[in-house]
């Protein structure tokens, strides 16, 4: 019979075999892992090798475009340059770029002439002058001439003939001459580049390098109508893609590249393979290695008992000598530390001076005493464009300097660069100076150079310290100082300065020679129009289109300078007998007549102009502009867009006006400004419904000037805001009196001007006048013209609808004489329609004015508006007004305009005669 085994020899087989069955099986699942993740670490290397591989082709494509895009705005700024550009010139220059880039089909310039574009000069495949190189290509033309950067056109097909080039870009720079204001260029150069070609040339060279570079490219233009520019033939999309887009001037290629064939595999490779066996195979050794020795470890066991004493004497030997060597490292490590210490204070000593040499601004460069050149920090690198390896050692700083200081030093025989200044300034140590200097590719700056001489301790010459600034920005602002001083910031036209001291010699010119010379004073018609419309940005837009245009209508002798706002004047010199400025001035107002366009609108602004002659206007420059100006409110006054020449009665009538606007400025602080007030009737039953406020200006001696003459000079120099203010916070005030007295509960009518309501403090301005009386909103009526209402309708009703927030009633007046409609005014929130007294004066005569007034009535009431006529003066008239059920009348038939303590009295009186209504709005 077989004995069953004891639990000690269980034991004894589970500790053999239990372990080389672990070991297998940790062993086996690390391998699987390892396999997993060698197989997963070979797809990636492939996909990050391929992308690596697409991304520098791509790459090379990117430069090469970029490089064509270069060298249009290469081209275009040498055209600029150059006075005139034909093919010859344009074929000469161009020859090395067409052979160093054989994907520019051709390139060349265009010019517009009369609107139209022509193609002036052309290099290259099937060149022919006088046509664009394209078709329908006037938006892209267009848009290049506006454009301070270049742009590309959409890819498209290449005519027939034309080898294996299938497609085609175009790209344009516009040539920004100087002077020629940026964004307005007038002529293009193009640059016609196949894109097969260009392909070719960017990614065969990294092909020819290594053929296993070779990748499958697809090109699209993602336009706004993407299309396939190249594809190549065995072309796929895989797993392995890659695809990134480019930038061609303004325009954006997306480029898929794919792998070619088998080149890039993702299937296991035999190193994985290997991997697995060699796993599996160490498995089974460890387990098998692990039985033996664990049938071994009990006879180790009982060997290492035996030997642990012997040891651990050993130990107690061995801890004896460690610690005398420990003894011995650490006087070592003392003395090595100090020598440490050492050298770190020369490292930071030395890197100090080196910190120090490389963060100078300055460009600092030393010689020895031969002049050759030992130090030289990065600033000097970056200034002069030399390497420092190149010349520490080799040259002297001649190389920094230009021919003609060379050759000075040559005959004065002075080598050394930095000792031949030293020389030319007769010290020791020179002061700074001004000189050009020499950079690497031989051109020139300004530059502000410091020498000093070193000496050693023998008081020999050791060497020269010099110490170099460029001081291009600083000439660049002077002469951008100078420039701002005489010419205007924004039209680039000559100011007042430039222009007195043109006219001055001028004016000497021409009486030395006995010729004339006219001066045109030109302002342009309601530009302040545009600038609350459109903005000050289009305003300024206007402005330099008028500049231009003005230009273009004088002789290139003649001066265009801007004054200030809107003005310009125009200094015809070395007129001969019988000439005529005249002509000038029809030509400036017929070349503004032609629309502008502006924020995507056309608008026409329109001159008034004033001339004047010399020596008949005047004997200088002060007088022709003072006579001109005054000449050109004539032309104002008779209409705008005409041209007046100055009349010496117009000097006594603008000194009038003059010492009129001065003294309007003084009115409102010496309280000579004061309201009258009209009554607002009902119609049927003779009630007082309301008053109307009118401003008039008495004089210290009594006397009274007219509204018709003082309002609208207000309006021009902007008095027109203060005065509106203050007739808002008297008439507030006048009716919180009455209120309080009890002898009125009607409504004050006030009138706003266009320049109030453009003031963006009106309803701050209207709040404080209602706060500072304590009047209740529902007592005061702001009163705005037709025009007024419909001239900027959005604004107008965001304006009205905060008025109505308020509690305000608002009244359109003098309604009929502007060009809106009942319909248009529906949109805003009004009370009332006042009809313009020139309906109301003929109605009782007038049946075409009698049939107006009358539609207007009742198309309001149809409206839910109260109507009033204004200008009632007869019985007659009244009872028209009455047949057509008109709510109220405003008139001499009622009352004249009195005074407020007028006002108060009569008030008082219709009170005591119960004819003023007591019952609350």
């Amino acid at each position: 019979m077989t004995s069953s085994p004891t639990p000690f020899q269980v034991v004894d087989v589970v500790r053999r075999c239990g372990l080389a069955v672990l070991v297998f099986t940790v062993v086996f699942i690390l391998t699987l892992d390892s396999y997993n993740s060698t197989v997963n670490q070979e797809r990636e290397a492939t996909r990050n090798r391929f992308q690596l591989i697409a991304q520098e082709q791509i790459a090379q494509l990117r430069d090469r475009v970029s490089v064509l895009v270069d060298q249009s705005g290469q081209l275009q700024r040498h055209i600029a340059l150059a006075n005139h550009a034909d093919e010859g010139r344009l074929a000469h220059f161009v020859a090395p770029i067409l052979a160093r880039y054989p994907e520019i089909l051709r390139l060349g310039l265009i010019r517009f002439d009369k609107g139209k574009a022509v193609l002036a000069a052309t290099v290259g495949e099937a060149s022919q002058a006088g046509s664009t190189p394209f078709v329908d290509a006037d938006a892209l033309l267009e848009a290049a001439t506006h454009s301070t950067g270049s742009l590309a056109s959409r890819p498209y097909a290449q005519p027939p003939g034309k080898g294996g080039k299938h497609n085609a870009v175009l790209i344009l720079s516009p040539v920004e001459r100087p002077g020629t204001p940026s964004g307005d260029a007038r002529e293009l150069v193009f640059l016609e580049v196949a894109i097969d070609t260009l392909l070719q040339q960017a990614l065969e060279p990294g092909i020819a390098r290594d053929a296993n570079r070779r990748v499958e490219i697809e090109l699209l233009d993602t336009g706004d109508d993407a299309r396939v520019l190249f594809r190549s033939p065995d072309f796929r999309i895989g797993e392995l893609s890659y695809a990134e887009s480019i930038e061609v001037a303004d325009r954006r290629w997306l480029i898929i590249a794919a792998p070619q064939g088998l080149m890039f595999g993702l299937m296991p490779s035999k190193e994985a393979g290997a991997t697995l066996f060699a796993g599996l195979s160490l498995g089974i050794l460890a387990a098998f290695i692990l039985y033996v020795l664990q049938t071994r470890a009990d006879a180790i066991r009982r060997q290492v008992c035996d030997k642990t004493l012997a040891l651990a004497e050993a130990n107690d030997a061995l801890g004896q000598y460690i610690t005398a060597l420990g003894e011995t490292n650490r006087l070592l490590e003392s003395e090595v530390e100090k020598h440490a210490r050492a050298e770190t204070l020369l490292r930071e000593t030395t890197s100090l001076q080196r910190a120090i040499l490389d963060c100078a601004e300055y460009a600092i460069v030393y010689t020895d005493s031969a002049g050759i050149i030992r130090v030289m920090n990065p600033a000097a690198e970056r200034l002069f464009g030399h390497r420092a390896e190149e010349l520490i050692g080799q040259e002297t700083p001649l190389v920094f300097h230009i021919a003609e200081d060379i050759a000075r030093w040559t005959l004065a025989h002075n080598a050394n660069g930095f000792a031949a200044l030293i020389a030319e300034s007769g010290t020791v140590s020179q002061e700074s100076r001004e000189i050009n200097m020499r950079r690497r590719d031989g051109s020139t700056f300004p530059a502000n150079i410091a020498i000093s001489v070193v000496h050693d301790s023998h008081k020999q010459v050791r060497g020269y310290l010099g110490i170099v600034a460029d001081i291009t920005q600083r000439h660049a602002a002077e002469s951008r100082i100078r420039h701002l001083a005489h010419y205007d910031n924004l039209t680039s036209l000559p100011n007042r300065t430039l222009l007195n001291e043109h006219l001055a010699e001028a004016i000497g010119d021409a009486h030395e020679r006995h010729r004339s010379v006219a001066v045109l004073f030109a302002d342009l018609d309601r530009f302040k129009y545009v600038n609350d419309t459109l903005g000050h940005q289009a305003g300024d837009q206007l402005l330099l289109c008028v500049a231009q245009r003005l230009r273009a209508c004088v002789r290139d002798g003649d001066l265009v300078a801007r004054t200030g706002g809107d003005e310009f004047v125009i200094v015809l010199g070395n007129l001969e007998e019988g000439s005529m400025p005249e002509d000038v001035a029809e030509r400036i107002i017929a070349s503004l007549a032609r629309p502008f366009e502006l924020c995507g609108q056309q608008f026409t602004v329109t001159p008034s102009i004033g001339i004047t002659l010399y020596p008949t206007d005047g004997l200088d420059g002060e007088a022709l502009i003072k006579n001109a100006d005054a000449a050109m409110y004539l032309a104002k006054e008779r209409g705008r867009n005409n041209f007046q020449f100055f009349d010496h009665g117009l000097s006594a009538r603008y000194s009038e006006r003059l010492e009129l606007e001065n003294r309007l400025r003084h009115a409102l602080d010496e309280n000579q400004l004061e309201l009258f007030y009209q009554p607002q009737v009902d119609t049927l039953s003779g009630e007082l419904i309301g008053l109307e406020a009118l401003i008039r200006w008495r004089q210290p001696d009594g006397s009274m000037i007219p509204p018709d003459k003082f309002i609208p000079i207000a309006e021009e120099c902007g008095l027109i805001v203060p005065i509106g203010a203050w007739v808002l916070h008297e008439a507030c005030r006048q009716n919180q009196a009455w209120l309080k007295e009890g002898i009125c509960r009607v409504p004050v009518g006030v009138n706003l001007s266009a320049r109030q309501f453009d003031d963006t403090e009106l309803l701050a301005t209207i709040k404080s006048a209602l706060t500072s009386a304590q009047l209740p909103p529902a007592y005061l009526d702001l009163e705005l013209t037709e025009s007024l209402v419909m001239r900027n309708p959005e604004h107008t009703r965001s304006l009205l609808m905060e008025c109505k927030k308020l509690g305000l009633q608002l009244s359109v007046d003098d309604f009929g004489t502007g060009y809106s409609s009942l319909a248009n005014l529906k949109r805003f929130p009004i009370d009332r329609l006042k009809i313009d007294r020139s309906f109301i004066s003929d109605i009782v005569t007038e049946a075409d004015d009698a049939a107006i007034a009358q539609t207007i009535v009742a198309m309001a009431h149809t409206l839910r508006l109260e109507v009033i006529a204004e200008g009632v003066e007869t019985e007659a008239q009244l009872a028209l007004l009455r047949r057509w059920r008109c709510d109220a009348y405003q008139g001499y038939l009622c009352s004249r305009p009195i005074s407020a303590a007028d006002m108060t009295v009569m008030l008082r009186s219709l009170r005591a005669t119960r004819m003023v209504s007591l019952a609350p709005l």
